[in-house]
């Protein structure tokens, strides 16, 4: 039997390690993509995608945008709430929906009074039922506030000023909608980018051939 040279050994050697190393290298495309999808970047940067950094760093900014916003809605929340009760006299221990707040804004007091919230309550069921004073008596009862929703301004540049604190909060509430919508595109171009990158990287194989002098020679192929 001829002796095995050393040089064949290192040979065989060096070709085992290789294709060790060639089989880790086959990523998981599905794994990939729901790492990207749970956290944008997260994918990317287990592939040493350089791109990973932006979709986090992407993420980290429409979070940080997304809780200053929540934040000034609150402020402005409480700010449009405390002006209410000092300027148009609202009940401070009094529980009320976001239309309530809303009407305040559009209407100078909650009464039958000329420009008040329930006198246009009144013309708005003479307009829809005029020949019925039954149904006119029913929406009338249905849509006014009572004594117990109180509020009058002291004058209209009170309410206008309450009316642009108001709007402040609808534009944050606008500007977290809209956002939101951006994180779930973040997560879904992050993790369709890693599925792709996963692909690409799975694509390309390399080799390792003997040539007639026993030399190793290192191959690249890809797959296209």
């Amino acid at each position: 039997m001829k002796k095995i040279s050393t040089k064949i050994i290192l040979t065989v050697i060096m070709i085992m390690f290789l294709s060790s190393f060639l089989f880790s290298q086959q990523i998981n495309p599905g794994k990939q993509f729901l790492k990207s999808a749970l956290i944008p970047g997260w994918g990317e940067l287990s592939m040493q995608k350089n791109s990973g950094y932006v979709f986090l760093a992407a993420e980290f900014m429409m979070w940080s945008t997304t809780f200053y916003f929540k934040e000034e809605t609150k402020l402005k929340d409480k700010a449009s709430i405390n002006y209410a009760i000092k300027y148009a006299h609202i009940d401070p221990q009094g529980d009320y929906n976001e239309d309530y707040y809303y009407h305040l804004s559009k209407y100078v007091n909650y009464g039958y009074e000329t420009g008040g919230y329930n006198a246009h309550i009144v013309e708005t069921a003479m307009a829809k039922y005029p020949d019925d004073q039954a149904a006119q008596s029913a929406y009338i009862q249905a849509n006014s506030y009572s004594e117990n929703f109180y509020w009058n301004w002291d004058d209209k540049n009170r309410k206008h000023d309450y009316a642009i604190m108001r709007k402040r909060i609808t534009e944050y509430s606008n500007y977290i909608s809209g956002i939101s919508g951006i994180i779930i595109a973040n997560h879904l171009v992050s993790a369709i980018n890693s599925l792709l990158l996963t692909n690409k990287i799975n694509r390309l194989e390399m080799g390792m051939e003997l040539n007639s002098e026993m030399n190793p020679t290192l191959t690249l192929s890809y797959k296209f």
